[in-house]
């Protein structure tokens, strides 16, 4: 067993030139995102302008230096044999002409490419890490989007992660964004640092009948925050057009740097040129940002050991082409969304308060009613707390049942419940007959309640006949795998009551110049996030105000609101609303993108790391291993 092991890794490291072991850097140093925008159907004619492009960033004080998704040759290729002049092995001519370069100028340089497999004569859309001693290793891209599609296989290699004396770098490539998942793994096999390389843009005279409206570049701040990597995003800012096909991209710029808790570190501007091509021989935008390794440890990697792998098993199900789970028939939603000011613990003052707005904003078109987390009591604070309020829960649920018949919706509300000596905080999900659908009992709990609540065991999803409902709290917005297993699991709409005072979470800095519709100030990027990446519309209901400075913002999230389809639209942070919301389930087909494109894209045969509990010895061989495939998911 032991000889084989070796074996594998002598083998990798001859046909990925992984370097060792490096000394982690522990001064802060600046990285570049150059939006190079390379000649199309060109290969070595590209190589001078990037290199002087490297010389520019290094000469700036760059140490990490990234360009973007297929940028030595363009990327509008529409078959294998229109594309073969220009791919090349990794090694090869390529990467041979960038070891020079990064061993000239001291630096570390990403590029993405367009790969040929020597061995099988498979092409990639690939990208490699050089360093001043050579190359380190390489990534193929494993979420193809449209056209690479004609040419290109799905990448076979994980999400390797290397190291480097800056820091563990790992790699992804435009479309992967919306995969939560690659960054995840990245962050849990160790990455301080996500190089995220894109082609990014519009088709030129977007058509909303048309799909391949996808700006994956809008979208890096989550994978920062998400999981406490600093990252790197680079773009091109240029048109390009294939002829033959008839089609041509306005890549939309943007490039961007963010750090670990998802601030915003640096961003270039987007493009407006709407079909203007840049100027020949024009020198490209170089973003500049500064990263200091004394963040790489911070709190959101702290986090991680909060996720719950026993519950994630589903995701690594192969859910494609059998559409199972999935409804049917899409559904028209009329939603009210309740934020208010509780009193705490005066459970007869908090009814006759939600009865009140209930009876105001209710009309014969609602269906769903959602209301915030420990709705009639606010958040018990102890286990003494936690007992009484517990005592009250045969009352709480007498009242939303006759709320709910008497206004002929589904309803979901929360509540601490008890179960023996045990207590939870559990949302239930009424029928419009006041009769439960559903209970789900919070699986991802704070620090401070994780003291005296316990912990549910399942993330269900309950079919109703405005679709199929999955809930979960806030707070567990920040482990999208929780959200990942509802989608797996075909939900439409995640209900999700709250109790968010900025605990958690921070606003969505995205540009707004890449936005069909602006979004509110008070957007929460983790909410955001959530509806994204498991396609489901995501209903929050938040407290305001008291003493613990509740934030309000209640509102609809949805599933492609860079495009302008529903984009968020939230109550204000500082006063009670009962807002009223109004979608349709499931996503037509002349959207980019939905949940169906997104099961049908998953990659779960390098998912199995999120189900595997951070002390299995299989987790530490995998986090441990430069390969990203290890022996011990075969045994």
């Amino acid at each position: 067993m032991k000889l084989k092991r070796l074996c594998l890794l002598f083998l990798l490291a001859a046909t990925a030139s992984f370097q060792p072991l490096s000394t982690i850097a522990q001064e802060v140093f600046k990285v570049a995102a150059v939006e190079f925008n390379p000649i199309f159907k060109q290969r070595e004619q590209n190589f001078p302008a990037m290199e002087a492009a490297v010389k520019t960033a290094s000469e700036n004080g760059a140490k990490l230096i990234l360009f973007p998704e297929m940028g030595t040759t363009g990327y509008v290729y529409g078959s294998r044999s229109e594309i073969a002049p220009f791919v090349d092995s990794i090694p090869g001519v390529t990467t041979a002409f960038f070891e020079k370069a990064a061993q000239q100028y001291g630096v570390y340089i990403v590029v993405g490419m367009p790969e040929v497999d020597p061995s099988t004569g498979n092409y990639y859309n690939s990208a490699f890490l050089m360093g001043p001693d050579g190359l380190i290793g390489k990534y193929r891209k494993n979420n193809l989007f449209l056209l690479e599609s004609e040419w290109a296989a799905q990448g076979n290699l994980g999400v390797p992660v290397f190291d480097t004396p800056l820091g563990k770098i790992g790699i992804i490539i435009c479309y992967d964004d919306y995969y939560y998942q690659s960054a995840r793994l990245a962050s849990l096999k160790g990455a301080n640092i996500l190089a995220f390389i894109a082609s990014s843009g519009r088709m030129l005279d977007p058509d909303p009948s048309q799909a391949g409206v996808h700006i994956s570049i809008s979208d890096v701040q989550q994978q920062a925050a998400l999981n406490g990597l600093y990252v790197v995003a680079t773009n091109r800012n240029n048109i390009e057009k294939n002829e033959t096909l008839g089609i041509g991209v306005h890549y939309l710029g943007g490039a961007s740097v963010w750090g670990p808790l998802g601030e915003n570190l640096g961003q270039a501007p987007v493009s407006k040129q709407k079909g203007q091509a840049t100027e020949s021989g024009k020198a490209p935008t170089i973003l500049y940002a500064e990263i200091d390794p004394a963040h790489y440890d911070n709190k959101v990697k702290d986090l991680l050991a909060q996720r719950r792998p026993e519950l994630y098993r589903d995701i690594i199900l192969n859910m494609s082409p059998r559409p199972l789970l999935n409804s049917d028939t899409p559904h028209d939603i009329h939603a009210l969304l309740v934020q208010y000011e509780p009193e705490p613990g005066n459970i007869n003052k908090n009814k006759n308060k939600v009865s009140a707005l209930l009876e105001k904003r209710v009309n014969l078109l609602t269906n769903l009613i959602v209301l915030p987390e420990h709705t009639l009591t606010g958040l018990p604070q102890s286990a003494e707390g936690a007992k009484s309020f517990s005592a009250s829960s045969a009352d709480i649920d007498r009242y939303f049942s006759q709320q709910a018949s008497l206004y002929g919706s589904y309803l979901v509300y929360s509540l601490a419940e008890a179960d023996g000596d045990k207590y939870y905080t559990t949302a239930r999900l009424l029928d419009p007959d006041g009769k439960v659908v559903g209970s789900y009992r919070k699986t991802h709990l704070e620090a401070s309640e994780a003291q005296f609540l316990s912990a549910g065991s399942a993330l269900p999803v309950f079919e109703t006949e405005i679709g199929r409902i999955g809930i979960l709290f806030g707070g567990e917005a920040r482990f999208p795998e929780a959200s990942d297993v509802l989608s797996v699991r075909r939900a439409d709409i995640i209900a999700m009551p709250s109790a968010w005072n900025g605990q958690f979470g921070r606003a969505d800095a995205l540009d707004p110049d890449f936005l069909a519709v602006a979004y509110p100030d008070n957007t929460n990027m983790f909410w955001y996030s959530t509806a994204k990446t498991a396609q489901a519309y995501l209903l929050v209901a938040n407290f305001v105000g008291t003493d613990a400075g509740y934030k309000g913002s209640s509102g609809q999230y949805s599933l492609d609101p860079v495009n302008g389809y529903y984009p968020p639209y939230l109550a204000p942070d500082d006063r009670e609303e009962v807002l009223s919301v109004n979608f349709h389930t499931i996503a037509p087909s002349h959207w980019w993108t939905s949940q169906q494109y997104i099961i049908d894209g998953r990659r779960p045969q390098t998912y199995v790391p999120l189900a595997l509990e951070q002390t299995d010895p299989c987790f530490t061989d995998w986090k441990e291993a430069p390969e990203f495939f290890v022996e011990c998911w075969q045994q």
